[in-house]
């Protein structure tokens, strides 16, 4: 049976930094520590600043350490899309960016010695449709126009024939998890630190605050996928969705030499590992889906896995979701947070491409607090944000959305709690509240507010990591409650439970 865990997770050392107590005194505060929060934490800390980087679960184990771990500035058909948007110069930064991205993550692994299996290897992104040739031809030659390591080819080393594919040579892969707890452990000292199991749930220009510490800082930087609470109303012009990966066992002569994504749909992305051990293993993402709808999660693990049985002879060894953010012009936000002027800083929006871009966003970020002109802010910055005029018209709209995906998407429609099978949710109507209710395999009731804590939005049940999760701005809560990560930082409310016919509820409506 598959296990429900990031793989990369599972297989990286266990991290121990301790909890933030007290009151510390820094140049940056840090919130987050995924790909943005450590890099940012470690350049800072080479420049000669105090940093203290604060993490609310585990170094790296949250969407770094549930992303498929490319590392490349190749992201399927996006370099057309920059050019439109932002000219052929901005096309040009943003892939420069994200070479430099790559470089600095070769150097920093390189120059602290970090085992993280960083392989260099080329990346495709392939069609099997003919309407998607002309769109691969045009990237190609726009990317080489910018300088980029980009040619046509149609052999990519994949099990089947292609129509026509883009390689871009010199890109790489790695352990994710194991690079960033070992980069985290270079950060202590010198008056620097990383802590761990601390959950900022206030702050503000200068000031974060967990329940047992705080810090004080001349910046505040929040790497936390999408910023928190209001911040900025990153939310409005952010829109989440989710991606199933799984990891499977896999035979040496039956992996691709390269690292793979189709510009079709649905989506395939494809990639090997060998293991410490020299195990083979591959690691495959599928079409996205809604958060909190379960038959299209259902669906599209389904069809990835279908894809690597059929084309790979690869099962799932492994099984997680991962979630991404998407801008609505296709580029990070990355910078000052207008709302908290000149002294807090964000990077949200990276679309799936977060290794490369992250790393680039931490240089970026670095560069603004010693006042240092990047010119990449051109295509990055935060404060393009206008806040949607409709903004109260789009949480409306989404929280009904996902009003009808908490009520309808969740397979047969328990009324009640005694309705709930071993291993089923549901949302229910109790005592006219709406009712998060999960029964695990042991019979255990698992009851919370179906509500979420950042704007009041109904949650979904996601069937594989067993969260609730909000359609609306991507925050996700673990079955007792407690946050998985925001822009929510308030846990939800636990809800008494009394299994009997007094306790019995209209489904949701």
């Amino acid at each position: 049976m598959a296990r429900h865990r990031s793989y990369w997770n599972a297989t990286a050392p266990a991290s121990a930094f301790p909890a933030l107590s007290g009151e510390i005194e820094a140049d940056v505060a840090i919130i987050g520590g995924g790909m943005v929060g450590v890099t940012t934490a470690r350049l800072l800390k080479n420049r000669g600043l105090k940093v203290a980087l604060v993490e609310a679960r585990r170094i790296g184990e949250e969407v770094t350490g549930k992303s498929t771990a490319k590392i490349t500035s190749q992201h399927n058909i996006h370099y057309t899309i920059m050019e439109r948007k932002f000219g052929e110069e901005g096309a040009r930064l943003y892939g420069e960016a994200n070479q430099t991205g790559l470089a600095t993550i070769r150097a920093l692994a390189e120059r602290h010695g970090i085992a993280c299996n960083l392989e260099t290897k080329p990346a495709f992104t392939y069609t099997l449709d003919e309407a998607q040739v002309d769109s691969i031809e045009q990237e190609v030659a726009l990317a080489r126009r910018l300088g980029l390591p980009a040619a046509l080819t149609e052999e990519t080393g994949l099990p089947f024939a292609v129509r026509r594919a883009m390689r871009w040579d010199d890109q790489a892969q790695f352990h994710p998890v194991r690079y960033l707890k070992g980069l985290a452990e270079t950060i202590p000292g010198s008056d620097c630190h990383v802590f761990e199991q601390s959950r900022v749930t206030d702050w503000d220009a200068h000031r974060i605050a967990t329940e047992t510490g705080s810090v004080r800082a001349r910046n505040v930087v929040m790497a936390t996928h999408l910023p928190l609470g209001q911040t900025g109303l990153f939310y409005t012009e952010n829109y989440p969705h989710m991606h199933p990966v799984i990891v499977g066992r896999a035979e040496a002569k039956r992996v691709p030499p390269g690292m793979y994504i189709s510009a079709d749909q649905p989506r395939h992305s494809t990639r090997g590992h060998r293991d410490e051990d020299g195990g083979d293993w591959m690691i495959f993402t599928g079409p996205s889906f809604t958060h909190g709808n379960v038959e299209e999660e259902r669906a599209a693990f389904a069809e990835i896995e279908r894809f690597a049985r059929e084309q790979f002879g690869v099962g799932a060894d492994y099984r997680w979701t991962n979630e991404d953010y998407q801008s609505m012009d296709k580029s990070p936000y990355v910078g000052w947070a207008s709302s908290l002027g000149e002294s807090c800083l964000v990077a949200t929006g990276f679309n799936a491409w977060g290794i490369t871009n992250g790393t680039a966003a931490a240089i970026l970020i670095a560069d603004l607090i010693e006042g240092r002109d990047n010119p990449w802010l051109k295509v990055f910055d935060a404060t393009r944000i206008k806040p949607v005029a409709g903004g109260k018209d789009f949480v409306t709209h989404n929280a009904a959305v996902a009003g009808h995906l908490a009520g309808g998407w969740l397979g047969r429609k328990p009324h009640s709690y005694e309705d709930l099978g071993p291993g089923e949710a549901a949302v229910l109507k109790v005592d006219g509240r709406n009712v998060g209710a999960f029964r695990d395999e042991e019979g255990r009731l698992h009851a919370v507010s179906a509500v979420c804590t950042h704007m009041g939005c109904m949650l979904g049940w996601n069937e594989t990591d067993r969260s609730w999760d909000c359609n609306c701005h991507g925050s996700r809560f673990a079955c007792d409650g407690s946050v998985i990560h925001g822009p929510a930082v308030t846990a939800l409310e636990v809800i008494a439970v009394k299994e009997t016919a007094e306790a019995e509820a209209e489904g949701a409506s």
